[in-house]
């Protein structure tokens, strides 16, 4: 590694480091007032729930009355969600297997949710993966680009047409503070060439992404009351973490936050409800900017090109 390479890294720690590890969350926090998780009535829909961030969103909203439905690829982790909980929240988690890395397993998770006719009143579209070693689908997609963005979109639209999200409801994306290193564009969202495939840079254009579609969102669901926004939980200790970023864990881990404290925005907003803002993400109970640097901020494409690449993609798959 060069020295202007050793530098820029030395750099990038030293700025976000103090913010976004735990030492952030716990010096915030000093000044908040307790709000205690009621949502007794409403039904929410919580997606990579087996583990991490979204584990935590999907027992806490059930620990605060919420009927869940936790979404998340078929394991022991997901069939365990409610382990330790209390009798009444662990009877209001119902798990749902879906391959969310598909666009067929999206499709079908859509298909058994509408079916049903029961709106939901909050999504956390939550799921999430950072892939080093570079993974096709069996349709022909790279499998990050369709979990952390594709399979978001598919989903809100999808529940959207078929009125299961309901007018009122809150929507909730999980992105990234790494998405603060690149700009909105349509290139390098779906790797298909493994030699040009960066599992960190593509992560970070999916997370941009996250966060053009949400004000796009925000526009388009005002008519309908509906509360949309897009928030990073800081930098967490999660098991996605540790195999993905092995060094950063190595180097980050006592300092990382729990994950009950990266999802704590996720829980503040939908308790709260505050007034959505466009050009803003949501970083421990307050909105901050989505650019921090001023070569991010030249898109590469406009929201609606970026709407029209998904669609296809969707439409292609039918």
């Amino acid at each position: 590694m060069s020295f202007a390479q050793l530098a820029a890294v030395a750099g990038f720690y030293g700025r976000f480091t103090p913010s976004f590890s735990r030492i952030g969350f716990q010096a915030r926090r000093l000044g908040w007032r307790h709000i205690p998780w009621r949502f007794s009535g409403q039904r929410w829909l919580v997606t990579g729930a087996s583990a991490g961030i979204g584990r935590a969103i999907a027992r806490a909203a059930a620990e605060g009355g919420a009927e869940v439905v936790a979404v998340a690829r078929a394991s022991a982790r997901l069939e365990q969600i409610a382990v330790g909980l209390a009798p009444e929240p662990a009877a209001r988690l119902t798990t749902l297997p879906a391959d969310l890395s598909l666009v067929s397993g999206t499709a079908a998770l859509l298909e058994m949710l509408t079916s049903e006719g029961r709106p939901f009143d909050v999504l956390i579209n939550n799921a999430g993966v950072l892939l080093n070693e570079h993974r096709m689908t069996e349709e022909g997609h790279e499998a990050s680009f369709v979990v952390n963005l594709l399979s978001h979109y598919q989903l809100t639209e999808g529940l959207l047409a078929a009125g299961t999200l309901a007018n009122g409801a809150t929507l909730v994306n999980m992105s990234s503070g790494g998405m603060y290193s690149v700009p909105l564009g349509l290139e390098g969202l779906d790797v298909t060439d493994p030699a040009r495939h960066v599992g960190k840079l593509a992560y970070a254009r999916h997370k941009r992404a996250q966060v053009a579609l949400t004000g796009d969102w925000q526009r388009r669901l005002s008519e309908r009351e509906m509360a949309v926004y897009v928030m990073h939980p800081g930098w967490v200790r999660t098991e996605g973490v540790r195999q993905s970023l092995p060094v950063f864990w190595r180097v980050q881990r006592p300092i990382l936050r729990q994950p009950i404290e990266g999802a704590d925005t996720a829980l503040w907003l939908c308790a709260t409800r505050p007034v959505p803002r466009a050009d803003v993400i949501w970083f421990d109970r307050k909105p901050r900017p989505v650019h921090l640097f001023s070569q991010t901020r030249q898109a590469g494409c406009s929201v609606e090109a970026l709407r029209e690449f998904l669609q296809r993609q969707l439409d292609a798959a039918a």
